[in-house]
């Protein structure tokens, strides 16, 4: 009896580490639940929540041509709100996007657009570069910033001027849904998006008026009063640095003003990427976060019970331990689903249901690539990261195809 008190002890402390990993991952989509469901059920309409309409530039960064780029684009010419303008930053005419943009301008003469050729010496960061052009251009109360490959529903901008109309709010940032998969590629970034990082932007929004944590912030989508902005110096002073939502989000901060997350979804449309582009963003993203918060980044694997559970099964290999992971398995891949399909108001395509366990490992190997090297390449430039993500351009490499765009 002593034997089998031992080997039931000795199995507890083993799977220990997996259950306290269980807890976490389903403590986060718990929160992420309890949030969005009730968002949604005692939501009033933005447009009737809000007291006023005050002009809104959108600044649009664009560069090469992403998926569907002009279906994406076309979504900001169903807004529906009074008084806006699209103000879209190309680094040059030859740029793919440049045409893009320009089609769009061409066709609807009724929606205030305009095509701005950016300086891209403007900034260390290509993207802050365009945005401090943009910026300069703006004509609006209300600054929104949306990446290129951002799909928006009509009541977007209602919904973002909404949150700001709360009082001592600087900076709202929006939720994503990943969209519009045809590849295996997409599908992984799509459940990524869906299953883990929208779940945890909203879980650190709700611990954050709890614990009195630091939220997220996602350069995806985010709005600010133009005049805050302006105040704080506006994007110049993040142009050495790849997180420039995160540090731009810590300045509001510090400057005294909240940060509050928009649980009505912007889309992430990603349709036809290839599993390479998919590992070299999330190996870049990670990188990023190990130079942000170096302590953090080391726990975040503890945010997923399989890899946990796989990581002792290879140091214990016992049939309880292949249970655990069996079961852990089976618990995200239900759970991740159903966060994607609540998110976005559709599931993934039953043939999918594996991908969680590819995804699962291959966020591991990214994580542990990030220790590897602080090399990263954004836009077509090679960087090296350093400390709080500043980066410093780094010499081209010599043999072709050592790095790839990212």
């Amino acid at each position: 009896m002593r034997d089998a008190g031992r080997v039931n002890l000795e199995t507890t402390l083993v799977l220990a580490p997996a259950a306290i990993a269980l807890l976490a991952y389903l403590t986060m989509q718990a929160l992420f639940a309890i949030a969005l469901s009730r968002h949604r059920a005692r939501r009033v309409p933005p447009r009737e929540a809000c007291a006023r309409a005050p002009g809104v530039s959108v600044l649009k960064p664009l560069a090469g041509n992403d998926d569907d780029l002009e279906k994406n684009l076309e979504s900001f010419a169903r807004l529906d709100y009074p008084v806006f303008e699209v103000l879209f930053g190309v680094a040059s005419t030859s740029d793919p996007a440049f045409a893009v943009a320009e089609r769009f301008v061409a066709r609807h003469p009724s929606v205030r657009a305009r095509v701005v050729v950016t300086d891209p010496d403007a900034a260390t960061n290509p993207k802050v570069a365009q945005l401090i052009a943009l910026e300069s251009r703006a004509v609006g109360e209300i600054v929104v910033i949306s990446d290129s490959n951002v799909r928006v529903h009509p009541e977007y901008l209602w919904s973002l001027v909404r949150e700001l109309e709360e009082p001592g709010t600087g900076l709202v940032t929006s939720v994503i849904a990943g969209t519009g998969e045809e590849t295996l590629g997409a599908a992984l970034e799509n459940l990524q998006l869906g299953g883990v990082v929208t779940p945890g932007i909203v879980s650190c929004q709700v611990m954050s008026g709890v614990l009195g944590t630091r939220p997220l912030t996602v350069g995806k989508s985010m709005a600010m009063r133009r005049g805050d902005l302006a105040r704080l110096g506006g994007f110049r002073p993040l142009g050495g640095v790849l997180a420039e939502d995160h540090v731009l989000g810590r300045t509001f901060l510090a400057a005294g003003l909240a940060i509050r997350t928009s649980l009505d979804a912007v889309e992430n449309h990603n349709v036809r990427g290839g599993l390479a582009r998919t590992i070299e963003r999330h190996t870049r993203w990670a990188k990023m976060r190990r130079a942000i918060s170096p302590a953090g980044f080391l726990f975040e694997p503890l945010l997923s019970p399989l890899a946990v559970a796989a990581a002792t099964l290879l140091l214990c290999p016992t049939r309880p331990v292949a249970v655990a992971v069996a079961f852990a398995a089976i618990v995200q891949t239900v759970v991740g689903f159903a966060a994607t399909r609540m998110l976005r108001g559709r599931a993934l395509a039953w043939y999918y249901a594996p991908l969680e366990i590819v995804r699962t490992f291959l966020a591991l190997g990214c994580w542990a690539m990030a220790f590897a090297s602080r090399r990263i390449v954004w836009r077509g430039h090679p960087f090296v990261l350093g400390a709080d993500s500043a980066i410093t351009p780094a010499e081209r490499p010599r043999i072709r195809g050592l790095f790839t765009r990212t």
